[in-house]
């Protein structure tokens, strides 16, 4: 099968858990037998084509003001512009339609779109192709994608919703099959008429497991692994850090980059001031070797959660909230708890507590990919 995969950013380029995901799925895919072939944005003015692990990918430029992926500060009248282009993009769409005559594929699957739009969807159903769409974030109904805004979670019912995901929404007919990273985001989209057309089903991220090689230590390190940015809760976590070092028993480590912006240096400053020990970007299984738990009080609606599946999956003790698609995380694992329980007696009792796992993964990329083709197949 011929099967073209949509994301706005690919290999090497990695901005969250999407690029990850997408690859993870596009290489299982290939070792099935399946031909694959990635189109994705890229900061070139050219387009581009190479193979990575089997995968065939092409890196388009993007047809708006500005890529979005840089932490280059960008004047407010240019998002506003960018995210009126970003709505309906002709251009991209015709961008685009050039790709599908090229590859000529039996199924399209669409992930995450901006940048793109949706007028991809349009020239997929033009060519009486087959589109399937997979919901990683909340693009559709806002453009900021997380539903977070002025630190809450939006009213998906508010007339600003409402308003910025009227075009989506009428687009989204085009789609055939409607996927969901989880439950929780595939109920939600359905729930306000996203994709009337579509058969709607869920599909978890695949998730690798890590081999960490632990370095013992005396104290209780507690991690943060993600975006520093405080709808993840880095801010409480670094508001429980100032108030639990004073103890001497724990230390805290944080993985992951901040943004440019204003809130991001007040962030960075918060951190220091609290004694956070800041890794910056590294790979998870250099931060799962130097943490013994993992605090993550996230505080906007995961649509999945990989961190939190990746920490507990590697045997660390998890501690979140269980908001969006991580209640069913921590149905899989008995070493995920609710942030009520982070006490300093709690840590006491785990610090030399070991998780042991059946030998099985849930989150199995082999068999979520199988899961994929069943989709493309009906």
């Amino acid at each position: 099968m011929n099967i073209l995969i949509v994301n706005t950013l690919y290999a090497p380029f990695k901005v969250g858990g999407a690029e990850v995901s997408v690859q993870l799925l596009a290489e299982e895919l290939v070792s099935k037998g399946d031909r694959v072939r990635v189109v994705c944005l890229h900061d070139e003015k050219f387009r581009k084509q190479t193979e990575i692990n089997g995968v065939e990918v092409v890196y388009l430029p993007l047809k708006n003001l500005y890529l979005p992926f840089s932490n280059e500060q960008k004047g407010k009248l240019s998002k506003v512009v960018w995210h009126l282009v970003d709505n309906f993009n002709p251009m991209m769409g015709k961008s685009f339609s050039r790709e599908l005559d090229d590859f000529n594929p039996d199924v399209v699957h669409t992930n995450n779109i901006s940048g793109f739009s949706v007028a991809i969807w349009g020239c997929v159903k033009k060519r009486n192709i087959k589109l399937v769409h997979t919901a990683r974030d909340y693009y559709l109904f806002h453009h900021n994608c997380t539903l977070f805004q002025h630190g809450e979670n939006m009213d998906v019912g508010s007339a600003a919703v409402q308003l910025t995901s009227m075009v989506k929404k009428r687009k989204s007919k085009n789609v055939d099959r409607f996927v969901g990273i989880s439950k929780y985001i595939s109920a939600l989209h359905q729930d306000n008429g996203f994709a009337i057309n579509a058969r709607h089903s869920h599909i978890y991220n695949p998730i690798k497991k890590s081999h960490v090689a632990d370095q013992s230590s005396s104290v209780i390190r507690i991690g943060f692994i993600g975006r520093l940015t405080a709808d993840k809760g880095f801010k409480a976590f670094c508001a429980k850090a100032l108030e639990m070092t004073i103890s001497g028993e724990v230390e805290f480590y944080a993985a992951g980059r901040f943004s440019s912006s204003d809130e991001g240096r007040a962030l960075q400053l918060r951190a220091e001031e609290a004694g956070v020990h800041l890794l910056g970007f590294v790979p998870v299984e250099s931060f799962l070797a130097q943490i013994d738990m993992v605090y993550l009080p996230t505080l906007w609606n995961e649509p999945f959660g990989r961190a939190v599946a990746e920490t507990a999956a590697a045997g660390k003790h998890v501690f979140t909230s269980f908001a969006g698609g991580v209640a069913e995380i921590a149905e899989h694992y008995p070493n995920v708890y609710q942030l009520s329980e982070f006490t300093l007696e709690k840590l006491r009792i785990l610090k030399n507590e070991r998780v042991e796992f059946v030998d099985v993964n849930p989150f199995d990329a082999g068999r979520l990919a199988a899961g994929y083709q069943e989709v493309y197949k009906s």
